[in-house]
């Protein structure tokens, strides 16, 4: 008996991510500028559920965010896991197949609109069967050096390999408790990854509850774990803390404050660092919307990116 499919958490923050503009640049004056206020938009909606933050939704609407971000920095839609429609994960070179497949479905569905079904049966049942047979899924898993590790944003495909790889981590309490292990986890993680991968970018974004300040040194020690763990190329290539609090009282409760309490440790540095990483990694060729949403072209522009032949092949 095959196994239920499993809900489809992020589809709750479709809406939310239709609703936000990912066509502009990000970057103002050299600095990238994250939008936090969609962040504040999705962390409401997990945590105005009685389910909160035990079902594991607060840290999927951090997924959902920092994917989007991504989108804003100018990688493709369809390149950044999760994506923002199902399969959440798609290799992006399926991408046009996948828009080939839902115009050919809609034809069918058009053409027998009227009652009458397309002829020969053969056919239609053939065209009918390709639904959901992309090489798509839920969960993104990257194998490392000893395992597959799933990632939670990833940019991804079957020409390049894996380009970024980021880790979300969410924490509302026992921090002393629970740092420890969560370190020697993050260590194992990006260790086994960059074994493999050794030309991806890798980043590592941990959200924590006002309340950290609350227990002794409990801030002290989560910020020296995020900055030890930034070491490009060797263990993570970017890492970010941010600091939320919401109204368990209100009703609906509510998200009230993202708070970035480190410069070195925020969201603008943060995407910053995975684009730079990405793009001195990549050729000139590569991720050039990318690019030219940063800065300004170079005399004469950017190549062509679909130009992808080698020159010496010519």
């Amino acid at each position: 008996m095959p196994r239920p499919a499993k809900p489809d958490v992020f589809a709750a923050f479709d809406p939310i991510l239709r609703s936000s503009d990912s066509s502009t640049s990000p970057w103002m004056q050299e600095r990238y500028v994250p939008n936090t206020a969609v962040l504040r938009e999705l962390l409401t909606v997990p945590i105005s559920t009685a389910e909160k933050q035990a079902s594991g939704r607060v840290a999927k609407a951090l997924d959902a965010w920092v994917a989007h971000e991504l989108r804003r920095a100018g990688f493709p839609h369809d390149a950044v896991w999760p994506r923002a429609r199902r399969p959440r994960v798609l290799p992006e070179d399926a991408a046009p197949l996948e828009a080939s497949l839902a115009l050919l479905a809609q034809a069918v569905a058009d053409a027998e609109a009227g009652g009458k079904q397309i002829e020969p049966p053969q056919l239609r049942r053939a065209i009918r069967a390709l639904d959901g047979m992309l090489p798509g899924a839920s969960e993104a898993y990257i194998l490392g050096d000893f395992y597959a590790k799933q990632v939670d944003v990833a940019i991804s495909s079957w020409r390049r390999g894996p380009d970024v790889l980021i880790s979300t981590k969410t924490m509302f309490s026992s921090y002393r408790k629970n740092l420890k292990n969560r370190h020697e986890e993050a260590v194992g993680e990006v260790m086994s990854l960059r074994a493999r991968h050794p030309m991806a970018t890798m980043g590592y974004a941990y959200l924590v509850r006002k309340n950290v300040f609350e227990e002794e040194g409990a801030y002290a020690i989560l910020h020296d774990i995020l900055e030890r763990l930034r070491r490009p190329g060797k263990a993570f290539d970017a890492t970010l803390l941010l600091v939320a609090d919401w109204d368990e009282q209100a009703n609906p409760p509510q998200v009230t404050s993202i708070d970035q309490p480190s410069e070195s440790l925020d969201a603008s540095r943060f995407f910053a660092d995975i684009v730079t990483h990405v793009t001195h990694r990549s050729p000139i060729k590569e991720h050039v919307e990318v690019r030219r949403r940063r800065a300004p072209e170079p005399p004469g522009g950017l190549p062509d990116e679909d130009d992808l032949a080698d020159p010496t092949d010519e």
